[in-house]
């Protein structure tokens, strides 16, 4: 076939099969929409970035040398793709970096069982394999002097924490801690091991530390059955020893960290932006794969397929993998503190952090609805079983992602809503996050809508408007977000402007202890404690010397009632996740599906629906569409209360 009838034959194709919403687009942006779903269909890279990002590399902890390997190699990519101005931009640096290696652990006595453990970053190996004694930590002063002589060289194994606790022991006041630390200390422990919740490690770190003062004691968190066994041996009064070989390793620093940046220069207006990225760093205790591998791994997709397609937006279109988000948003505030000049110019950052589930939406104030429409008309009819929906709201809500650094400054900065199959929680932050999770055919759907999404913004005739940006202050999601950017000890960083923390007097410095009589010492119990609060209750700070209890009214919690069955649903009423396990998944609800009754009830409204629930006695019967279009769905199922 001739050039030019191959050329007409593809566009005859392209034309074909281009959804009928994308006629609302002008003809030229259309036809380019158009190419980049073909490219993406025809040969889609996505799962190939992945599989190299996190099974080559592998984990990306900021400060390692495996995020320093991802930079290059992004940067390389970038460059391969032909984009202009493909870099390394550094944005800050750690006093020390760490890497982490190989790590066992077994039960060698009284029998022997292999054990299942992780340990946070930028925390202490045990320089070898280390076997010794395993021995219950006292829970009061008599009893750690009783246990003193015993604690040399000793495994201390915590002692179960009541189940659905969520806190200390209340008998276990500051004063004690710091006196058993010190007998640790002076008794030179081989190490402590604590319970995780269930089968979850959730790994987490904090990197301010120093050379000189380098952690020297393993703290080891070890699967809740494994742990379980441990001390129901020694308290059968078995002699219990345990091996544990951990290479974690640490690295003299200044330790450079950077952003990785390139561009795809626009034709008209290139000193305007439109700014599609992910974090490339992530937490070690897995390969990292969806949090946020899947972001990179679409990121750089999204820009082959605007390449491949020939794209000249208006506007530049920069693509941004930024690092230290696991520490705090890091990386993102640090170029926002540089580039204060540019912020006006960015019509909106798009930021994909949410997992492996599909894209299925984005957020949309009043003023943005109508042109949304526009740039999205090419993917909202594109897979009728991935469907896209703008969604109106009065305000772009902070997420926990480098999309809310933007956000604080005054750029619209937006966190992609999605659905699917995938178990977002069950994988985060742990062991569980390996390339295995990634769905395929999520990710190429969800590079393409990036895509095409990035180059409508690009080419719109104006940057995004920007009123009604932050939504009216609320308690966040479910009422349960107290407003506070967190440090590993739970001292408050920052305040959200709006958020509870705010209004009833938390200041920068003041560190959380308890809410309400459920103590904390970690986010993970933090998390807990604010879930099951009353609605007026106490947040505990010490402030300086003082220790201050102030009273706090948490917003009405919608979420609440439905959290018992294992579901959290979104204001359109679509199941939004299903906790792995619980009733709801048991029962066959899935991401995606609508809930239109309950027990035979129209319900038209999250209030509504939580309202039933909460008043259900017994057995719920949930009315749910599923799927969109004359091909959906109507499914009913029955909750047996838990």
């Amino acid at each position: 076939m001739h050039a030019t009838q191959r050329t007409a034959f593809f566009l005859v194709v392209l034309a074909l099969a281009a959804p009928p919403s994308a006629a609302r687009q002008a003809p030229a942006e259309a036809e380019v929409a158009q190419r980049i779903i073909a490219h993406a269909r025809a040969e889609s890279r996505v799962m190939e970035y992945l599989d190299h990002l996190v099974n080559r590399i592998g984990a990306r902890l900021t400060g390692s040398d495996g995020f320093e390997n991802a930079c290059h190699w992004a940067r390389g990519e970038f460059e391969a793709l032909g984009l202009a101005h493909a870099r390394l931009e550094r944005w800050g640096e750690f006093a020390v970096g760490f890497n982490r290696g190989p790590a066992s652990g077994r039960m060698v006595a009284p029998v022997e069982r292999p054990l299942r453990f992780g340990t946070n970053a930028w925390t202490a190996g045990t320089r070898g394999v280390v076997r010794a004694r395993a021995v219950l930590a006292p829970r009061d002063a008599a009893e750690l002097e009783a246990l003193r002589a015993e604690l040399a060289g000793a495994w201390v194994v915590s002692r179960p924490t009541p189940r659905g606790a969520g806190q200390r022991p209340a008998s276990e006041p500051r004063e004690f801690r710091e006196l058993r630390d010190r007998a640790y200390g002076e008794a030179g422990i081989a190490g402590t091991i604590r319970a995780a919740r269930g089968e979850r490690i959730v790994t987490s770190g904090s990197p301010r530390v120093t050379w000189e003062s380098l952690p020297t004691r393993p703290s080891i968190q070890m699967v809740a059955d494994d742990h379980a066994f441990v001390v129901e041996q020694i308290e059968a009064g078995e002699r219990v020893e345990l091996e544990f070989d951990i290479r974690n390793h640490f690295e003299r620093g200044p330790i450079q960290l950077h952003n990785v940046i390139a561009e795809l220069v626009g034709a008209e207006k290139p000193d305007e932006y439109v700014i599609v990225g992910g974090h490339l760093d992530s937490w070690d205790g897995a390969t990292g794969t969806c949090d946020n591998g899947t972001g990179v791994a679409t990121t750089l997709e999204a820009a082959r397929l605007l390449v491949a397609a020939g794209a000249r937006p208006k506007r530049t279109i920069r693509f941004m993998l930024w690092g230290g988000e696991e520490q705090g948003l890091l990386g993102a505030r640090a170029w926002i503190e540089a580039n204060k000049a540019e912020l006006p110019r960015i019509s909106a950052v798009l930021n994909h952090d949410g997992g492996t589930n599909y894209c299925a939406g984005i957020p949309a104030t009043e003023a943005m609805l109508p042109l949304f429409e526009t740039v999205f008309a090419p993917v909202i009819d594109l897979d009728p079983e991935q469907p896209f929906k703008i969604r109106k709201t009065k305000g772009i809500a902070s997420v926990g992602s480098d999309s809310d650094a933007y956000l604080a400054a005054g750029v619209p900065g937006f966190f992609w809503d999605q659905r699917g199959r995938a178990n977002y929680n069950h994988v985060h932050h742990t062991q569980f996050d390996t390339f295995e999770q990634a769905i395929p055919h999520y990710q190429r759907n969800s590079a393409i809508v990036i895509a095409v999404g990035a180059l409508g913004i690009a080419n719109l005739p104006d940057l995004l408007p920007r009123e009604g940006l932050r939504p009216p202050p609320s308690g966040g999601p479910g009422g349960r977000r107290l407003g506070v950017q967190l440090d590993e000890e739970l001292r408050i960083e920052e305040l959200v402007d709006g958020g509870l923390a705010l209004q009833v007097g938390l200041l920068v410095g003041d560190q959380v202890l308890a809410i309400g009589d459920a103590l904390v010492g970690d986010r993970e119990e933090l998390r807990a404690a604010l879930q099951a609060a009353p609605a007026q209750t106490t947040v505990v700070v010490r402030r300086g010397a003082e220790r201050l209890a102030l009273p706090i009214e948490f917003p009405p919690d919608l979420d609440g009632p439905l959290r018992r069955f294992g579901l959290r649903v979104g204001d359109d009423l679509a199941v939004e996740r299903v906790t792995r396990d619980e009733l709801a998944e048991q029962a066959g609800i899935k991401t995606g599906d609508v809930v239109t009754a309950v027990d035979g009830r129209l319900v038209q409204s999250k209030a509504a629906l939580s309202a039933a629930f909460a008043a259900a006695k017994g057995p719920v019967k949930l009315d749910l569409r599923r799927g969109a279009g004359p091909a959906a769905t109507t499914l009913s199922v029955t909750l047996a209360g838990p």
